[in-house]
């Protein structure tokens, strides 16, 4: 298994001919394995989840090669745009008898965009515009495999990812070699809505009887587990179900914060396992969350990688 490699996070992509451009897609990175055991699908901390897609096992039919390993996203769309909160649905599943209706009401799309081996020739140390010749001409697109196209001009990928509502811009190094597992200056992104991971560590209750009123959230920083805020809004009645029987599972008497953050009563605190995905409207001075909106877990990261690193 090879471990995906990352983009650091920026406020303004470099430019130049150095330089191709991505659209960023609301997702779950997948690498995607071919050999003659079939197909393998794998997230970034090497879970399998190749029975969650059913629908991505055209995948092998469409390489003009035996065995390839490539990096991609799978999505889900929702009026053409990849919808995060929509591919929750599939991710979360864990009783795989109530795929065969979500295949219909959630389809997903599998997005390559890199190859990093091909009939057991590694690929890592080619430069990136060389893999990316070497994916077009290995991959036939089908109605669930796309190629994600690549752009020269910065500033008109951008505006077009603004326009359409895409989450954001990555900008690759077009002679970089693939550095599986780290974060380099080779890939960079830049987003344009404020959405971020952060680990559950605890709940507050509230007016509900039979669930809770917030969540407690926070990021690593030198090892420590630092407060971050409240999320009290984005959650339905079966969200809420779903989140109390995992709590029952996490909840412990110890605070995983440092330091400990300073509540009203009705604290509940939680071992630092689950991890959420959520929306804000910007970071205050003591680095809170101002109005913070849940929009789902995210079973594809381990806590570790939720730092306040780029």
């Amino acid at each position: 298994m090879i471990v995906p490699m990352l983009s650091k996070a920026t406020e303004n992509l470099p430019g130049g001919k150095d330089y191709l451009y991505e659209i960023k897609l609301d997702g779950q990175r997948t690498i995607a394995e071919v050999s003659k055991k079939g197909l393998l699908l794998y997230t970034r901390n090497l879970q399998i989840v190749t029975d969650k897609y059913p629908e991505l096992s055209a995948l092998p039919g469409c390489l003009k090669k035996k065995n390839a390993i490539i990096d991609g996203e799978i999505v889900a769309l929702k009026n053409g745009i990849p919808s995060f909160e929509l591919l929750q649905q599939r991710m979360s599943l864990h009783d795989l008898r109530m795929l065969r209706n979500l295949i219909h009401s959630v389809p997903v799309l599998y997005y390559a965009f890199d190859i990093l081996q091909i009939d057991g020739r590694s690929l890592l140390k080619t430069p990136l515009i060389e893999r990316k010749e070497i994916l077009k001409a290995t991959l036939k697109t089908s109605d669930t495999i796309k190629i994600l196209p690549f752009f020269e001009s910065k500033q008109a990928t951008v505006d077009k990812a603004r326009a359409f509502g895409y989450e954001g811009v990555v900008a690759k190094k077009r002679e970089s070699p693939y550095y599986p597992g780290q974060r380099t200056d080779s890939w960079m992104k830049q987003k344009f809505q404020l959405v971020e991971s952060f680990v559950i560590g605890g709940w507050l209750e509230g007016a509900r009887s039979h669930g809770f009123g917030s969540l407690l959230i926070g990021r690593y920083s030198d090892k420590k587990l630092l407060y971050n805020g409240r999320v009290g809004t984005g959650f339905d009645e079966p969200c809420i179900s779903s989140l109390m029987k995992l709590f029952a599972q996490h909840s412990t008497d110890a605070s995983p914060f440092s330091p400990r953050p300073s509540l009203p009563k009705g604290v509940h605190w939680l071992k630092p396992k689950l991890i959420a995905d959520v929306k804000f409207k910007e970071w205050t001075h003591a680095r809170i969350l101002r109005a913070p909106v849940f929009l789902g877990l995210r079973p594809d990261l381990t806590p570790k990688e939720i730092t306040d690193q780029p």
